[in-house]
């Protein structure tokens, strides 16, 4: 079986982030979130893929793929809206069945897994995983159970559509009538796992504290650390990264490869220094991510904010959290939004929920 992957949207509710890259390229903990969908697929025997990206998406998406191992081909969309994205997917394939996916979702392989077993057992034409939701509902494709099977809604459920379908590779016109006149041949299942719909900041921010609390602490024995640096538990330190002088990573918290930490800074709680990320010396980064390529000025105070790649923030500046107003989010924090390779000028204070 073969799976077309969904990584063309917009994403709106990241702007102007998402003006530059493809929201699915974002790093959390040293992948890209559509590499989950793959790695997920990939577990539950799916070898073949069609991502169907834009050009903000292909270069990236290309070379990151080069590194999972199996087969690809990355095409840009050309069709508006899910449905086109998905008609332009199936016109790459012959398969009779074909799971499609959203790149844009952080769940567990046993996700995907359970996925592909449903099909397998039930015989049914449509498989579709649905996930309960409870913070900003309106932001979801929704689906009630009826007398009549699975309807999919635009009200009146907490039931969310959890990105990823196995279909039947026939012609419709709009996907979601499709799935209407089909409610009765539906085979459902709701997963209770964690699961993430990465579509505004606090979603990047959730699923980083998800994936880091499942994790022990693991150091590379290429990463250089300072004898005076203190690394606590459930802290990641990938290959070739330097923890510095009187440094304090507090886990959970992920350090990537080549990362560098300056002297005296501290990373704690649920924060990730991604791939060739620079954070100088005195600096506090909390429940923050930091993406490939990114540097932190010295003295720096960054909470709650996603740092773009390759974007210089400058020293004594001030990234504050709260109060915020979260659309999905459990805390009412929500601090900076900084795309890539966007400057923050030297000591500038930025309020909760800034956007740059």
């Amino acid at each position: 079986m073969q799976a077309i992957i969904l990584a063309g949207g917009k994403g709106e509710g990241l702007l102007p982030y998402t003006e530059r890259v493809q929201k699915e390229t974002i790093n959390i903990l040293g992948k890209m979130i559509l590499s989950y969908s793959i790695s997920g697929l990939k577990k539950a025997g799916i070898n073949d893929f069609v991502v169907v990206t834009t050009d903000r998406g292909k270069k990236l998406i290309e070379d990151e793929l080069e590194k999972l191992n199996v087969s690809f081909e990355v095409i840009n969309q050309h069709r508006e809206g899910i449905s086109g994205a998905i008609k332009d997917g199936l016109e790459k394939s012959d398969d009779d069945n074909i799971v499609i996916a959203f790149g844009d979702i952080v769940a567990p392989e046993e996700f995907y897994v359970n996925l592909v077993n449903a099909f397998s057992v039930s015989g049914s034409e449509i498989v579709i995983p649905l996930v309960p939701v409870s913070k900003g509902i309106q932001t979801y494709g929704l689906a009630k159970i009826t007398t009549e099977g699975l309807e999919v809604v635009k009200e009146g459920s907490t039931l969310a559509l959890a990105g990823a379908y196995i279909i039947k590779n026939e012609t419709f016109e709009d996907f979601i009538d499709y799935l209407n006149q089909r409610k009765s041949k539906i085979k459902y299942f709701i997963w209770s796992g964690d699961w993430f719909d990465i579509g505004y900041p606090e979603d990047i921010i959730g699923a980083l504290e998800a994936l880091l609390s499942k994790h022990e602490t693991v150091i590379s024995s290429s990463s250089e650390i300072s004898k005076t640096a203190i690394i606590g538990k459930k802290v990641i330190i990938d290959n070739n990264a330097v923890i510095d002088d009187y440094a304090v990573v507090k886990g959970p918290a992920y350090i990537g490869e080549n990362a560098y930490i300056g002297n005296f800074s501290l990373v704690r709680d649920y924060s990730s220094v991604e791939r060739g990320a620079k954070v100088g010396a005195y600096c506090e980064i909390v429940h923050s991510s930091i993406q490939p390529g990114a540097e932190i000025g010295s003295k720096s105070y960054l909470t709650y904010s996603i740092i773009g790649s390759n974007s210089k923030i400058g020293s004594n500046v001030i990234m504050s959290s709260y109060p915020a107003n979260v659309i999905r989010g459990r805390v009412e924090k929500l601090g900076a939004l900084v795309s890539p390779d966007k400057e923050v000028e030297h000591g500038s204070i930025l309020r909760p929920g800034t956007k740059i």
